[in-house]
């Protein structure tokens, strides 16, 4: 059923996440006295709606496959501490981990076993959504000698076990297939620690409006630059949430490089003409602050324009000002970002469409499952109808039977879009997370090309 996400490299965490609230419930022999144990100790996290990235791809996936990771198998709520012991360690058994911290073992998993008296598995809960699976994942495997102490042993050492001390570095999260960037972005909220913070803090980084290395923790730096940049684009807000015009503008204005904003030369003055008096007549232009014509001649209407665009930036204190009516170095800059902000006012109306629609495209018309031959049902025939639209599927075989038409028009799909590279290749003709991106972004596209043409 999952063949393609074995493509996809992550940490050796790849076997952290098998034994995710799995409830096993097996005969529990009593161990009389503390003792110590080898142990090999993966981790696992509870994964939540929306994150940027899963480890199976989506959150339908992770939570069919490990569970929702609400309690353990005892009933206990999930909470930093638990651990997922073998089902010959009773429930309440206390584990002392050297470095790392006191737990209690409430969870079983399907892997989580005895391996010989001599090393023992178990699993440690890491947390809620991304920061949980970004410890998970960094967590990996790690061996380590703890003392075990039964149910009823005395002297057990107090639980201790603080998340925050383990790493949540949302780079690591990198490994996985994930959203666009530009609809990722809109998930980011004061007080998350996501990787979608770590891509809003990237943009405004690169706009010039945020100066730390970014980190993924949205606290009153990174609010305090999104204020800045909301306000300057004329977008209502406080800086404390990714609005849908905020993420529009902000993919909009990332789009506009130094290298491609217009000439404007530095010095025109009052009796001036030529070709940089006319670009300078169409940069005010289409700034609203000049209506002549543009005939290349810097004479008293358009002295008078600069003018009163020196005096709304607050370039120059009154028309007397000796400097009021002529392009220097701070005036060519303030004509040139106030050109860049109403550029990306208007783009980013049409990318706000495009997101809407893609909001709307990928909750009506995108499977939200894992697919392959033999699978039936209407997420199959959401996939065959995607791939009748992008010519590789019979209009007749949009059936909800994944059979072997669609097996072929699908691996078909992937070889065009390079997602495989070979029809033998593990994921060929399976509909897995990286196909599920890629599907995604060309689904968006083909609806796009409807929006635009009045279809």
């Amino acid at each position: 059923m999952y063949i393609e996400f074995l493509k996809v490299r992550v940490y050796p965490a790849a076997i952290v996440m098998t034994s995710m609230m799995s409830s096993v419930f097996s005969p529990v022999y009593a161990v009389e006295k503390p003792h110590e144990q080898q142990f090999v100790i993966t981790a696992y996290y509870s994964p939540l709606p929306e994150q940027c990235c899963y480890f199976r791809g989506n959150y339908e996936e992770e939570i069919a496959f490990n569970g929702k990771g609400i309690a353990g198998a005892d009933g206990t709520g999930v909470y930093p501490g638990m651990i997922a012991g073998p089902a010959t360690y009773a429930f309440g058994t206390v584990i002392d981990l050297p470095g790392i911290g006191v737990g209690t073992v409430h969870d079983r998993g399907g892997r989580i076993i005895e391996w010989g008296d001599d090393i023992h598995r178990i699993d440690l809960w890491m947390g809620y959504g991304e920061p949980g699976l970004a410890r998970a994942m960094a967590w990996g495997v790690r061996k380590v000698k703890g003392t075990v102490y039964p149910v009823g042993s005395t002297n057990v050492p107090a639980e201790k076990f603080v998340l925050e001390n383990f790493d949540a570095d949302s780079a690591i999260l990198a490994s996985l297939p994930k959203s666009d960037p530009t609809e990722l972005v809109r998930m980011a909220e004061f007080g998350d620690q996501e990787y979608s913070v770590r891509i809003l803090q990237s943009n405004l980084k690169e706009l010039g409006y945020f100066a730390e290395t970014p980190t993924g923790q949205f606290g009153p730096v990174t609010q305090d630059a999104l204020r800045t940049f909301q306000g300057e684009y004329g977008i209502l807000g406080d800086g404390s949430a990714v609005t849908l015009e905020t993420a529009a503008a902000l993919s909009a204005a990332s789009g506009i490089k130094e290298k491609n904003l217009p000439g404007l030369a530095v010095g025109l003055e009052k009796g001036a003409t030529g070709s940089d008096v006319r670009q300078a007549q169409k940069l005010l232009r289409y700034i609203g602050y000049y209506v002549g014509r543009t005939d290349g001649v810097f004479d008293q209407d358009f002295k008078q324009a600069v003018t009163a665009f020196q005096l709304n930036a607050g370039l120059v204190s009154a028309a007397t000002d000796p400097f009021a009516g002529r392009i220097g170095p701070g005036t060519r800059a303030a004509i040139l970002k106030e050109w860049k902000v109403k550029v990306v006012q208007s783009k980013s109306k049409s990318i706000a469409r495009k997101m809407d629609l893609s909001d709307r495209v990928k909750s009506e018309e995108m499977p939200k499952k894992f697919l392959s031959k033999g699978d039936k049902g209407k997420e199959v025939k959401l996939l065959q109808s995607f791939l009748i639209d992008a010519g590789y599927l019979d209009a007749k075989d949009a059936t909800g039977t994944f059979g072997g038409r669609t097996m072929t028009a699908l691996t078909k799909y992937q070889l065009d879009r390079k997602i495989v590279k070979s029809e033998g290749a593990k994921g060929a003709g399976v509909f897995g997370p990286a196909t599920r991106v890629i599907i995604s972004q060309d689904l968006v596209a083909l609806k796009w090309q409807d929006v635009r043409s009045g279809r």
